[in-house]
């Protein structure tokens, strides 16, 4: 029998065991600190001061999708929230979609990226100074080295015009306005032609083969190219900078960024990217060797490891892990999507909305240091800086020569004097002053203003021009853009130019 002195002591000591186990049992039952939690927190302070209005975000680590939810509203009106199956508008990651479309087809033998665009194309042709391309490739398109100009134009819902057709536009711009190979040139055309080239050699319109050979066999059931009208209450609403809500719209090159799709679905295209991890093998509807070809750096961006592949941008600098990305910025739309395929990581943010400076990317980066704890973020690619033209006795003169606008050409003439300050006459127009008049990257630029009087700049009421102009001996030639951008609208039109220098009186 135990002493009373004995049993006092064993019932302290269960007493201590069991607190001790409680304890213990309590501390295992605690749930890890949420990694995402001050991040979801921000997003919905954005979203409650009224400077973001939906957002949706999905990340995946070695084939799973390890965070994905939706904030905010798809439409605030319908008061429909947004969730991570949300199908927001994506603009221009939709390049990677048209590439890997473009690709399945070369890998069924139907084409092949390195012959002429032209080939592939109907009567309108894509054409340089001696006419119809050959060294205009798919490849070349798809990598912004075709010499295709920038651009871009809105087709709002009942509005005065409508979509055009790609025949209409190669007709009207597509005219090379650098060689090929000469440098990189952002093309929303070239991606457009490159997604009708996909429909004339699958005979499907371009969303049906989207849908059909990558949308449903990556199981991407939320996602959905905006040519599907029965689709249309599923979108997410697009919202200007100041919170209006703005009315649906197509763009002229829907190849370049009319895909809609969610965070969830777009963290299994990035899977089949990725590798493959995390998908069954029906859903991968490439081999490594054409990913890779997809993915492998083309051209040279800017200095500083910055390329951009067939549809991909590609980052490569020392010391650091191979980034892919392609982010979609236009009116109410802003949007991330980044992999490192080192990692195994890929990272989705959506947005209706540009929403504040930074925002967006900031949110894209904390995501990824959950994943990756040494991430560095992406770095701007850096603005080459406006030079003088130098030398001054090159530039210096009065050129004159004409710009082909929509099948009318206009008698432009630039003048540069011995200060370098210049001014441009577009048709009868008065000579305009020039602002920030210099070099970039060995190309004469700078903004003015003029009346094309083209179909295109009269209906958007245009008069802003810049200048993209490469001297070639006594001849300047290249680009003359019209141009506005707003949060509301934004149109890109480009212009063929061809100057002589004229002789001195």
């Amino acid at each position: 029998m135990l002493s009373i002195r004995a049993a006092r002591r064993l019932r302290v000591l269960c007493i201590l065991f069991c607190a001790t186990a409680c304890a213990t049992s309590f501390a295992a039952e605690t749930p890890p600190p949420d990694p995402y939690a001050s991040i979801r927190s921000d997003i919905e302070a954005e979203i409650a001061a009224g400077r973001l209005t939906g957002v949706s975000v999905a990340l995946v680590r070695h084939g799973k999708i390890v965070w994905q939810e939706g904030f905010g509203w798809a439409d605030r009106e319908a008061r429909r929230p947004a969730t991570a199956h949300t199908a927001f508008s994506v603009a221009s990651t939709t390049k990677p979609f048209t590439t890997t479309a473009l690709m399945t087809l070369a890998a069924a033998g139907k084409l092949d990226v390195d012959k002429p665009a032209n080939d592939y194309l109907g009567a309108e042709k894509i054409v340089d100074a001696n006419g119809p391309s050959r060294q205009a490739t798919l490849r070349r398109l798809a990598t912004h080295s075709s010499g295709l100009p920038t651009f871009f134009a809105m087709y709002p819902e009942g509005g005065d015009a409508v979509q055009p057709g790609i025949a209409e536009l190669v007709r009207d711009y597509g005219r090379l306005v650098a060689p090929v190979g000469e440098r990189y040139e952002y093309s929303n055309l070239a991606m457009g032609i490159l997604a009708e080239i996909v429909a004339r050699r699958s005979q499907q319109e371009f969303g049906r083969y989207l849908h059909d050979r990558v949308l449903r066999p990556l199981g991407m059931d939320d996602s959905f190219f905006d040519t599907d009208l029965s689709r249309r209450k599923e979108m997410a609403v697009r919202y200007a900078d100041d919170g209006k809500a703005l009315p649906f719209y197509l763009t002229a090159t829907p190849g370049s960024g009319e895909l809609y799709a969610s965070a969830h679905d777009l963290a299994r295209f990035a899977m089949l990217h990725l590798g493959g991890e995390g998908l069954d093998a029906s859903a991968m509807i490439l081999d490594k060797a054409h990913l890779n070809e997809l993915h492998r750096p083309e051209t040279v961006v800017a200095p500083g490891g910055f390329y951009y592949g067939m549809g991909w941008q590609v980052l490569r600098q020392p010391g650091r892990a191979e980034v892919l990305y392609h982010g979609g910025g236009q009116s109410g739309v802003k949007g991330e999507f980044v992999l490192v395929p080192s990692a195994g990581v890929a990272c989705i943010v959506l947005s209706n909305r540009r929403g504040g400076p930074s925002f967006i990317e900031g949110v894209r980066d904390r995501m990824l240091r959950t994943a990756i704890p040494d991430w560095q973020g992406i770095p701007n690619p850096p603005n080459p800086p406006l030079l003088p033209l130098k030398p001054t006795k090159n530039y210096a003169g009065r050129w004159a020569g004409t710009m082909l606008a929509q099948g009318k050409r206009l008698p432009v003439v630039l003048s540069i004097d011995d200060a370098s300050k210049g001014t441009l006459s577009v048709g009868n127009g008065t000579p305009q002053p020039i602002a920030d008049f210099g070099l970039i990257d060995g190309v004469v630029s700078g903004e003015s203003h003029g009346d094309v009087g083209s179909p295109d700049t009269l209906r958007e009421r245009l008069n802003q021009l810049s200048l993209g102009l490469k001297l070639r001996g006594d001849r300047m030639d290249g680009e003359i853009v019209a141009w506005r951008k707003t949060s509301e609208s934004m149109a890109m039109f480009p212009y063929w130019v061809e100057l002589e220098r004229q002789p001195e009186k």
